[in-house]
C-alpha cells in the first residue's frame, strides 16, 4: 500500500515551533516517514519572515530527494504578478500544485473578473490548487470549482471547521455541496486543530469530522496528510498516521488505500 503525507512544512528555521526551531528539518521529516512506512511527502511551503526562500528550498529537496518528496510553491494569487509566477512554478520549481493561505478573511474577490488570468495560468501549468479556506468561504470554493472544472481543488485540515460547526451538521457547514463537484479534495490532516483534546489520539471531535467527510463525499476525495512539524506539538509522527488508519471507523483496505495514497499520488501527479 502506498502511503503519501499530502501535508509537511520543512524548514531549518521553522519559528513557529520556537524554542525548537529545527524541529522542521528535511532531515527529520525522512526519519519519521522512513520508521512510518511513508512512501512520500508533499511539501508545502511557508512562504513568511522566518522563511522568506521557502519555495525555493522545498524545490531544492524535492529534487535532491524526488523518490521521497514532492513541492508545492506558494504564490500569492492576490498580487498582480500572480500569473507570471504560477508559470515559473512547473519549470523553476517542478511544482506539484500551486498552494494560497489567503490575505483576507474574505475570499470572495476570487471570483472577479481581474483574476481570470490566474484561473488560466493554474489551467495551462499546474492544475492543482491547494487553498486554506475556512466555512464562511465554502460558497466561493463551491463557485470556484463549478466554474473550474478542469482544476483540482484542494483544501487544508478537514476544511478548517473550528468550531463553526459540529461533526452532526448534515450540511458540513456547507461544504457538503462539493458532492456535486468531482474536482474538490479535502484533506484529513490536522487533526488536532478540530479536536477539543488534541493531545488525544483518538480525537473523537475530529475523528466525527473525518467521518462526515467519508460518508458524504466518499473515501476517493480524501487525502491523509500530517501538517508536521506543528502537529508534533500534540501527536507523534506515527499518531498522526494511526489515527486515520487504525482509529478511524468504516477503513476497510479499499478505502486506507485511497485515503492514503492513491487519491494523492493522483492529485498530485506522484
Amino acid at each position: 500500500m502506498r502511503i503519501i503525507d499530502a501535508h509537511v512544512h520543512v524548514g531549518d528555521n521553522y519559528e513557529p515551533m520556537s524554542p525548537f526551531q529545527d524541529t522542521g528539518r528535511v532531515d527529520r521529516l525522512l526519519m519519521l516517514m522512513d520508521q512510518c512506512e511513508v512512501e512520500k511527502a508533499v511539501m508545502v511551503p511557508v512562504v513568511a519572515d522566518f522563511s522568506p526562500d521557502n519555495n525555493a528550498e522545498c524545490a531544492l529537496w524535492a529534487r535532491k530527494h524526488p523518490d521521497r518528496l514532492a513541492a508545492m510553491i506558494d504564490v500569492a494569487i492576490h498580487e498582480l504578478n500572480a500569473a507570471e509566477e504560477i508559470a515559473r512554478a512547473r519549470e523553476e520549481y517542478d511544482a506539484v500544485a500551486i498552494s494560497y493561505y489567503p490575505n483576507s478573511a474574505d475570499i470572495s474577490w476570487m471570483l472577479e473578473p481581474q483574476y481570470d488570468p490566474v484561473w488560466e495560468a493554474l489551467k495551462n501549468h499546474v492544475s492543482v490548487f491547494n487553498l486554506h479556506v475556512s466555512p464562511p468561504n465554502y460558497p466561493t470554493l463551491l463557485e470556484l470549482a463549478h466554474r473550474h472544472v478542469d482544476l483540482f481543488f484542494v483544501c487544508n485540515h478537514l476544511g478548517l471547521p473550528g468550531q463553526h460547526f459540529e461533526p452532526s451538521d448534515p450540511t458540513y457547514g456547507g461544504l457538503i455541496g462539493a458532492r456535486a463537484l468531482p474536482n474538490i479534495y479535502i484533506k484529513a490532516s490536522a487533526f488536532y486543530g478540530a479536536a477539543t483534546t488534541p493531545w488525544d489520539l483518538r480525537c473523537p471531535r475530529a475523528l466525527g469530522f473525518f467521518a462526515a467527510l467519508l460518508r458524504d463525499l466518499g473515501p476517493s476525495r480524501l487525502l491523509w496528510g500530517t501538517d508536521w512539524p506543528p502537529t508534533s506539538s500534540h501527536l507523534t509522527y506515527r499518531q498522526a498516521l494511526e489515527i486515520v488508519r487504525s482509529g478511524a471507523e468504516g477503513m476497510d483496505e479499499g478505502t486506507l488505500e485511497l485515503v492514503l495514497g492513491e487519491n494523492a499520488a493522483r492529485v498530485f501527479g506522484i
